[in-house]
């Protein structure tokens, strides 16, 4: 899986998996410490402790989920909606410990400053610690720092820690080709959090003293609950990718089902074991319906009570695989799951059936899944270049040859700009007035932009564009350009029109997106007033000196000097095109004479 420029995915071989599996489970059975470490010549390993008994995973509510802590994580979340993932509550206080508690921190720090490739791993419940862990390097490190540093992330039955934000946000990122997440089979764990706590829960074997193990009469009752819950998630989110737009679906599954938030992330190797293979599976949505559909019961004549034993007893077999070469990257034994779909329902191809037999033994219901998740991936990327060729390429009704309209139309307004310069006005305040042809012939232009941007928001709402169309370069600059030209005038006509409301209460999706994009891009802290913005807030003071109705003469003044402020600052900031900006002064100079 390809990663995002700055970073660099660590690449694995099987000396350095056997490594971390095995540090992995010494950190699991070590008494004191919460992170074990080995330095290798080149390479700085973390393995994170797995003490956590199950139920502590479910601390607040049925989940156990919460919102993430965007000090830590700020990629962590829907950048246009500002929606927060949420993650793991118990395993995000974990790490927070660690963060202030262990010596984590700075052992990273001098593996840096060492120039050294960093390996992150861990076990079970400490594979969760460490996904969260790398998440906050690829955050930290790579995006905030920009250092060039390799890093990976190896977990062996790791249950999910979060949300289908955390996986899009991780794949807007480029962040999944540093996750490989090692699954037995039908090892009960990863599966796990699909399902709310109940009372009837894993408890600890006297006989083994090992966290995960159940008695016999409790664990076909705990995987049941594991199945159905399982099945439920998969069979919802398949519904999706069939029927993305279904609005009967997302009232049901708001007001009368709870389900489970958490969903995958990352690169999973399944180990199989009649033949012993590795499926890997890329797609976060094709590895979803696997946890569920590989959990199946083979047959009809398949003893519960056993298979459930089995789903629990795998989970402990890591080091047995390990051992007998199960989890090494052997390229004779790896089948990836894209270069499989086109099979999966065909009648013929012995050779690629018989390649991974535990596959092609899925229900057709399971290939269908499997399929309408390609198909999903398909249809996105369809609409991405559709979009693409529509923003750089527009067929006009009145002329042959293709036009590039959004590039062409913000060209329109530096034009506008001249010709208001020869009336005595800047062109907000022309706009605003709307007496000549050419106040008009703008205004149609603002209103085709305000189509093509208002469709490309809402495709981005509802999720049929692919998870990195956000931080795509050419879409990140064209909406800058867009909203510093263009929402001066929709501005300028919303007060023309105004009845006494803030224009930004009712600021456009389309300018809060484009917005929170370019901060995003650009590392910086997403802010309310703008560049592009401001001269909204400075009406605001304008009408509160005329009228008073929320604010003292005091707090205007106050409001007004630091809107001035701000105004300088950006006019000095290199990364922003002053041509491409409205700098307000006529409106400003009124409201100072206004307050003075």
């Amino acid at each position: 899986m390809e990663v995002d420029r700055e970073s660099v995915k660590l690449s694995l071989d099987n000396e350095l998996i056997k490594t971390a599996c095995n540090l992995s489970m010494e950190a699991h059975r070590s008494q004191h410490d919460d992170v074990v470490t080995s330095s290798m010549p080149s390479v700085a390993i973390f393995a994170f402790k797995s003490s956590m008994k199950v139920d502590g995973m479910y601390n607040d509510g049925p989940f156990g989920e919460t919102n993430v802590d965007l000090q830590l994580f700020p990629s962590l979340q829907r950048i246009g909606e500002g929606q927060l993932a949420k993650v793991n509550g118990s395993i995000l206080h974990i790490f927070k410990n660690l963060l202030t508690d262990s010596c984590f921190k700075s052992e990273v720090e001098k593996a840096i400053k060492e120039e050294k490739k960093i390996l992150l791993t861990g076990y079970s419940f400490g594979g969760a610690v460490a996904s969260l862990a790398t998440m906050w390097m690829l955050d930290e490190y790579i995006r905030k720092q920009k250092i060039r540093l390799p890093i990976g992330c190896v977990t062996f039955g790791c249950p999910l820690i979060g949300d289908r934000i955390v996986t899009h946000a991780v794949q807007r990122e480029k962040w999944s080709g540093h996750f490989t997440h090692f699954v037995m089979e039908r090892d009960i764990v990863p599966r796990m959090m699909l399902a709310p706590k109940t009372s009837n829960f894993l408890k600890k074997n006297t006989r083994t003293h090992h966290d995960l193990l159940v008695d016999e009469d409790q664990a076909e009752g705990f995987f049941e609950n594991v199945l159905i819950n399982a099945s439920t998630v998969a069979s919802h989110d398949a519904f999706d990718l069939m029927e993305p737009t279904n609005s009967i679906k997302e009232t049901l599954s708001a007001e009368f089902v709870k389900f489970s938030p958490y969903r995958p992330f990352g690169a999973y190797v399944f180990c199989t074991r009649k033949p012993r293979q590795q499926l890997v599976v890329e797609n976060p949505n094709a590895v979803l319906q696997l946890l569920f559909y590989l959990l199946q019961l083979p047959n009809k004549d398949q003893n519960l009570a056993q298979f459930a034993l089995e789903s629990l007893t795998q989970h402990l077999s890591y080091e047995e695989e390990l051992n007998i070469n199960g989890l090494q990257l052997d390229i004779n034994k790896m089948v990836y799951l894209k270069h499989l779909n086109k099979h999966l329902l065909t009648t013929d191809g012995d050779k690629v059936r018989n390649s991974n037999k535990a596959l092609f033994e899925l229900t057709a219901d399971a290939k269908w899944c499997l399929l309408a998740v390609e198909e999903a991936e398909k249809r996105k990327e369809k609409n991405m270049d559709q979009l693409k060729k529509y923003m750089r390429y527009y067929k006009s009704s009145k002329i042959n040859d293709m036009t590039k309209i959004i590039e062409d139309l913000c060209d329109k307004i530096p034009k506008y700009k001249e010709k208001c310069g020869d009336r005595e006005l800047d062109y907000y305040e022309a706009f605003k007035l709307n007496n000549e042809q050419q106040d008009f012939e703008v205004n149609v232009d603002r209103l085709e932009q305000a189509k093509i941007w208002d469709v490309i928001i809402e495709m981005v709402r509802r999720q049929e564009l692919p998870d990195e169309f956000e931080v795509w370069d050419e879409l990140v600059a064209l909406g800058t350009r867009f909203r510093r030209l263009y929402e001066p005038l929709d501005i300028a006509n919303y007060y023309r029109h105004s009845k006494g409301d803030s224009y930004m209460d009712n600021r456009p999706k389309r300018y809060k997106f484009t917005q929170r994009w370019h901060e995003h891009a650009s590392v910086m802290g997403f802010e309310v007033v703008s560049e592009s913005n401001f001269v909204a807030v400075v009406e605001d003071l304008m009408k509160e000196v005329i009228t008073p109705t929320k604010k003292t003469f005091e707090e205007v003044k106050k409001d007004y000097e630091c809107i001035e402020n701000k105004v300088k600052t950006w006019k000095y900031d290199e990364k922003i095109t002053n041509e491409d900006v409205f700098w307000g002064e006529f409106i400003l100079a009124k409201l100072k004479e206004k307050l003075a």
